[in-house]
């Protein structure tokens, strides 16, 4: 029996079916429903502190892990991808949910990890119970097959010659196929399943119908949740009269969704966030988003069209939406990735209504995650640039711009075509993939390119430790010219990176018994049309990402070598290690030389420039002459991420006057405090680069003073300096605006600084949230730029 509707309200016959009833959520949806996050924000900010499940609707967690145990004992002999697929099905069939009846949004389901983040692999639930699996079968590997290699891993993270993923395998930094999920949900992916493994025949192997099989399972599972969802809000809105309406609204969008296309802008959202819960549930980090305003603008503009929702409506639920992820993690993860603008496949401009209603809801929500990456390209409109700039001149510091031109040309340069590179996102923090398309590994090595100059001065010994890391290239002592010095540079690098690629390599081979991942491969249209998971390299594209680290640290070191060494002689060779390895000790004035004295990168120094640009390049080429695990491209990247800081305490004094233990410098940035020449010279330096040999991202960051962008003409001068950097072909760029004396008024007062945001790196923060050590480090970082 349909619904009837009474005024504003929904009456409800016990059990009714509102499959068929998407006039739920209207403009004329009870008033009461709307206008209600800022009274909620710190009812949603909690909501994962201590979930309420339903203990009515599914076994206690302790009765679920005994299911999953006993099912893994009695199918020993099973693929691990069927496995994995079972005990999926497990959790998200038998498992408790509940509902909170003041969100729009369902999703609780007890799997072992309310809070679940990054940082769940390092807790002894180790995610949840799916996610466990993988993590115990990576332990597994790191015993036997990948053994020789995860040492060599664990070596490397330890000296901070590099930073890589436990294991070495990178199961984060990918974005399923969201189109292809939204446009005819789970039904019609399990459709295009059936048309692959029919269309194969006989020609199938074991190994693409156990993939297949899988595929099947875990998403009639889902669809299953998703029922599980619709019928507990139905219960619900029986007993709950205050909820009601929104509990029926809930109710009538779980008929539909995960099995079938989204027929509301609501309803899109829902689909998207559940699905990024169950495919994190799984094992992977979805670490981005997909184009917000491209994919999900066909909901938004079509209920605006039909009466449906308000603008103000639309804009309060993506504050809901967006305020899940940061409730998620409550700010202390790297953020969940947004895009907007950018292009269409046939290079026609993205940017409409929902850009700026999204644009809006990000600013009245004033959070740190989710972050936001902005693509421009000749044809972005002006508004969007003025936009943009007023929000990051008024204190929103969640964005990094991405130049269009320069990305896509890097993306072609290494194999996709030019509507693929189109399609890209960005992956994590600036690191772009194709769509549905890619499983980049975005993030999987990060080097720190200044060790490779402590070992050409040390012979291949880490300084610190004595340890032999890298080849025998000779005293430095006995080095005649700087062309010797720099040939011993070349050869460590090249060695630290091909040693690398082998870790990697042998960490891939094994990712098919690490991480089978049905949940997300089914929405990767080549997976499905080649029978075969993300690790056994089923995608289109299937890369490995090497970013580097430091490169003003090694261009001004290897610069200070060669001027004051081998051109002006001010100093002797045994005079440089010997006040290296005492980290300038009793030699403070020749620190201050080398700091001060000797030009560095980041002032548009010709020579020094290009050093730093030879250096980038050499780098570059030589990661993109690599073959990763699953046959695909390894690309490179120039950023540092939080690297800066933890490889920096592991990296001993360095030639450019660099104290031991201090940060390196900040992706593309000079090192702090040396870009004395001002934001210009920065990025004129900065884009002397060639910004497509970075296919992986690069990243400069660039801090002003609030008297350099205030008003009209400062807002104009704020633009013009985005619109320079683009048209100079820099990559992609982040702004802070501060004054350094707020700053350290906010380290006095933080109860009065409780919402000032700060862009650290590839993520923002609360600046009150990090620790002491980290604002310090933040405050040296920009203090010279005030």
């Amino acid at each position: 029996m349909p619904s009837q509707k009474t005024g504003h309200h929904v009456k409800l016959n016990s059990r009714t079916n509102l499959g068929a009833d998407m006039s739920l959520l209207t403009v004329e949806t009870g008033t009461r429903l709307w206008g209600r996050f800022e009274s909620l924000r710190d009812h949603l900010f909690h909501q994962y502190d201590d979930i309420k499940y339903d203990p009515s609707t599914g076994l206690s967690l302790e009765e679920l892990e005994e299911d999953v145990v006993s099912y893994l004992q009695n199918n020993r002999d099973q693929p691990r991808i069927l496995q994995k697929a079972n005990v999926t099905r497990i959790v998200l069939t038998r498992g408790r949910i509940g509902i909170d009846p003041e969100d729009w949004f369902v999703d609780k389901l007890d799997h072992g990890c309310q809070r679940r983040s990054i940082s769940c692999d390092n807790k002894p639930d180790k995610g949840g119970i799916i996610r466990r699996l993988s993590l115990d079968w990576l332990d597994e590997a790191m015993q036997a097959p990948i053994a020789e290699e995860s040492a060599w891993v664990d070596r490397a993270r330890r000296l901070g010659h590099a930073s890589l993923p436990i294991g070495g395998l990178d199961r984060g930094h990918i974005a399923p196929g969201w189109d292809d999920m939204l446009s005819a949900g789970l039904t019609g992916l399990l459709a295009k399943v059936a048309a692959a493994r029919e269309a194969l025949g006989e020609q199938a192997t074991a190994g693409q119908l156990a993939f297949y099989q899988a595929v099947e399972i875990v998403y009639k599972a889902a669809i299953t949740l998703a029922g599980r969802f619709r019928r507990l809000a139905e219960e619900m809105a029986e007993n709950d009269p205050e909820h009601r309406e929104r509990l029926l609204i809930i109710a009538s969008a779980m008929s539909n969704v995960l099995a079938h296309r989204p027929r509301t802008f609501h309803e899109a959202l829902q689909f998207e966030w559940l699905m990024h819960e169950l495919i994190e549930m799984e094992g992977e980090l979805v670490r981005s988003m997909g184009q917000f305003d491209r994919t999900l603008y066909p909901f938004y503009k079509a209920d605006i069209e039909e009466g449906r929702l308000t603008r103000d409506q639309a804009r309060e639920l993506i504050k809901f939406f967006w305020y899940k992820w940061y409730a998620r993690t409550q700010g202390l993860e790297n953020g969940k990735n947004f895009c907007l603008a950018g292009q269409y496949p046939d290079g026609s401009e993205i940017t409409n209504e929902l850009t700026y209603l999204a644009l809006e809801a990000h600013e009245e929500m004033a959070t740190p995650d989710p972050k936001l990456s902005v693509r421009f390209n000749p044809d972005t409109p002006e508004e969007l640039y003025r936009r943009v700039g007023e929000m990051i001149r008024d204190g929103n510091h969640s964005f990094v711009l991405l130049n269009d031109p320069v990305a896509i040309e890097a993306l072609v340069k290494t194999g996709r075509t030019p509507e693929d590179a189109r399609f890209y996102l960005p992956i994590g923090c600036y690191e772009p993939a194709v769509e549905g398309k890619e499983a980049g590994c975005k993030m999987n090595i990060t080097v720190n390119m200044a060790k490779w100059v402590e070992l050409a001065l040390h012979d291949g010994k880490d300084p610190a430790t004595g340890e032999q890391v890298g080849p025998n290239t000779g005293d430095p002592r006995s080095f005649a010219d700087f062309e010797e010095l720099w040939n011993a540079f070349v050869r460590q690098m090249n060695f630290f990176l091909e040693r690398s690629l082998v870790c990697i390599q042998a960490a891939e081979r094994a990712w098919p018994q690490i991480n089978p991942s049905p949940m997300i491969a089914g929405t990767f249209e080549h997976c499905i049309s080649r029978g075969r998971d993300i690790g056994e390299g089923g995608p289109l594209y299937n890369g490995v990402g090497f970013v580097g680290a430091g490169l003003a640290n090694a261009c001004d070191s290897l610069f200070a070598l060669k001027k004051t060494i081998f051109e002006d002689r001010t100093y002797s060779m045994n005079e440089m290690l010997d006040a290296l390895r005492s980290n300038f000790a009793g030699r403070e004035q020749m620190r201050q030389y080398l700091l001060n004295r000797v030009a560095k990168w980041g002032n548009n120094d010709p020579a020094v420039d290009e050093l730093g640009t030879e250096i980038a390049d050499l780098y570059c080429n030589k990661v993109h002459t690599f073959v990763n695990g699953r046959g695909g491209a390894c690309t490179a990247a120039l950023f540092s991420l939080d690297f800066a800081l933890r490889g920096g305490l592991l990296t001993g004094a360095l030639p450019d006057g660099r104290n031991a233990g201090a940060s390196l410098a900040p992706s593309l940035n000079a090192s702090y405090g040396r870009d004395t020449a001002g934001v210009t010279a920065l990025i004129n330096s900065v884009t002397k680069l060639d910004g497509t040999l970075t296919p992986n991202g690069a990243v400069v960051d660039v801090t002003l003073h609030p008297s350099a962008v205030a008003g009209e003409e400062g807002l104009e001068a704020l633009i013009s300096l985005m619109k320079t950097f683009f048209a100079q072909g820099g990559y992609g760029v982040q702004f802070n605006v501060f004054d350094v004396e707020t700053l350290k008024d906010a380290q006095r007062n933080p109860e009065q600084y409780a919402t000032l945001q700060v862009r650290v790196t590839g993520w923002s923060v609360y600046f009150t949230s990090m620790s002491k050590l980290e604002q310090d480090n933040y405050i040296a970082r920009i203090t010279h730029g005030n």
